[in-house]
């Protein structure tokens, strides 16, 4: 069978999971670049909600937000799959071996139900049943498999009476495999119900019914069959025509073949639905991963499997061929590049770039890739370095977006991390966007800060990040505010909340970073085994879980490098 045409190659641009507002404006505004600069399947995704700083963001410049991407792992629907060629339980055997003996892959037929509306009639026109094209273009659910074995197997079965008992033929599939012409009267079942009778010598105590059919190569023995007996049909061999049996009741067919061969040809005509065997199908959805599936393909009897689509539909044909022959997902990381903060499943993805700003952590490919990794105070700040040296120009949303991620994670110039280059992109930036920074930065912040309607769980997951320092894990959060006081009553329930975080997950410390925009500081909070480290670090005394820590707003500037020079000097 041919293969499936390859799906578009999409890339997958996406920032850490937890995303704040630069994570998900640069993974758009990059993913735009790309585009302009001739990948043209560059797509954006978030690994996680938006917050309602982003929320803000997306809205004041009307772009939308990126779908979710949960894991990266290659789907069954992302392979490339066999086209499947499908027949229908009415049609004949005959067309099941037809198309099997000029397939070039795929040695199994998903059966799918019957299209009555198509297959009405009971003459020799066999209607959509005569031409598999027809089939192949009606998607419906698979009612059972079939294979050259299964096939090779029903060919070799000998044709007698009992045959019509044992399997279902329809009556104008018998015609058609026969290559019959109808010269009059008329068989009155869709079906032939009745036994199947070669020749002419009947037992003396045989009752012929009006749905049995009998093959005859003498034109003397049909006038007797036809007026003597009530046949429902008699067929003619040896290209005998039907003279003097103008007036039968039954039905008269003429084929050119012997006796012989138009017995051979009778099983050619069973219907594929008495054929399946509908109760040991293994069949795969679209949405399975391919490593869930692997084991069961490779243990399995079978060699191919039918895949079905969202609506239960066949989509496709798996070999185990696809198992070794898949590539991963094409990526591209912003503002992140530490496997704990990506997608789940990235080591089976291909990364093809990282455009970051934060440290250099445990990221390894098994190929070169382009890394841009500068010490500004925003991702975005690097990608519009990048779109001035591609020469690309930015749109005003797009623009929009860079700006809004650049006075987030510089809270608007405040952060030490913050550079010269960072000011100087945004102001070019909010010319584009056509907004006024210290107006517009303050709705934004307005916006975003708002902590009312958070519960205490979601405020620590808002931007959570994990991070490993020497032998010890560390989950650090942090939120901005406006109004600190209106957080600060909440401090003890907050502090519960991430006892049971740290109580249900596998780490040695929960710290929790409350920055104060008007205060410029942040009161970090601290639950673990570990706590002593930010005594350490910060002062904390040691009785207590919380202090405010003046000036310290920058989470990658100010407290991850300091856990990192503490790990290094054997600390922790």
């Amino acid at each position: 069978m041919p293969a499936k045409k390859a799906k578009k190659n999409d890339i997958y641009v996406f920032g850490h999971k937890n995303p704040d507002t630069d994570s998900i404006c640069s993974a758009i505004a990059y993913a735009h670049l790309k585009n302009q600069t001739g990948t043209k399947s560059a797509k954006p995704y978030r690994l996680g909600d938006i917050s309602q700083e982003t929320e803000f963001v997306l809205n004041y410049f009307d772009v939308p937000i990126p779908p979710l991407l949960q894991d990266i792992r290659v789907k069954v629907g992302d392979l490339n799959l066999y086209e499947p060629e499908t027949l229908t339980e009415d049609q004949p055997v005959k067309m099941a071996w037809d198309m099997l003996v000029k397939s070039d892959g795929s040695r199994i037929i998903p059966i799918v139900a019957s299209s009555n509306a198509e297959n009405s009639g009971n003459s020799g026109n066999s209607g959509n049943s005569g031409n598999p094209e027809n089939s192949n273009k009606t998607s419906k659910q698979v009612k059972g498999i079939i294979a050259m074995g299964d096939v090779t197997e029903i060919f070799m079965e000998v044709s007698d009476e009992d045959i019509v008992k044992r399997h279902e033929i329809l009556y104008r599939n018998l015609i058609k495999i026969l290559n019959g012409v109808q010269m009059g009267g008329e068989y009155k079942y869709e079906k032939l119900g009745g036994s199947l009778y070669i020749g002419t010598n009947f037992p003396d105590d045989v009752v012929i019914n009006d749905n049995d059919v009998v093959i005859t190569g003498k034109i003397d023995n049909a006038w007797r069959l036809a007026y003597e007996y009530n046949f429902g049909c008699i067929i003619l061999t040896n290209g005998i025509q039907p003279k003097g049996l103008e007036g039968a009741k039954c039905a008269i067919v003429c084929v050119e073949y012997s006796m012989f061969k138009a017995v051979s040809l009778v099983s050619q005509a069973i219907s594929l639905g008495s054929l399946v065997n509908t109760g040991d199908i293994t069949t795969f959805s679209v949405d399975n991963y391919v490593d869930d599936i692997s084991e069961i393909m490779r243990t399995s009897k079978h060699r191919n499997f039918p895949v079905i689509d969202e609506n239960g539909q066949i989509y496709g044909i798996i070999s185990r061929r696809h198992l070794i022959s898949f590539a991963g997902k094409k990526v591209i990381l912003v503002d992140h590049n530490e496997r704990s903060q990506s997608v789940d499943g990235l080591a089976q993805a291909e990364i093809t770039e990282i455009i970051d700003h934060h440290r250099i952590a445990d990221i390894q490919t098994d190929s070169p890739l382009y890394i841009r990794s500068e010490p500004v105070g925003c991702t975005a700040t690097i990608i519009n370095r990048i779109y001035q040296e591609s020469g690309v120009v930015i749109p005003q949303n797009i623009a929009g977006l860079m700006l809004s991620a650049i006075l987030s994670d510089t809270l608007m110039f405040s952060s030490p991390t913050c550079t010269l280059t960072d000011k100087l992109a945004a102001e070019q930036l909010a010319a584009i966007a056509q907004v006024d920074i210290k107006t517009y930065g303050s709705e934004m912040f307005q916006a975003g800060t708002s902590l009312d309607k958070y519960s205490n769980e979601q405020i620590l997951s808002l931007d959570r990040k994990r991070f490993t320092f020497g032998k010890i894990t560390v989950y650090i959060s942090q939120i901005n505010t406006l109004d600190f006081a209106s957080i600060a009553t909440r401090l003890d329930d907050i502090m519960q909340q991430m006892q049971l975080f740290y109580e249900s997950n596998d780490c040695e410390l929960v710290i929790l970073l409350i920055t104060d925009i008007i205060a410029s500081g942040s009161e970090i909070i601290a639950i673990g085994t570990q706590k002593d480290l930010l005594k350490t670090a910060f002062g904390l005394p040691v009785d207590e879980n919380h202090i405010f820590l003046p000036g310290v707003v920058s989470r990658k500037k100010q407290i991850v490098p300091i856990l990192t020079q503490l790990s290094t000097a054997g600390a922790v």
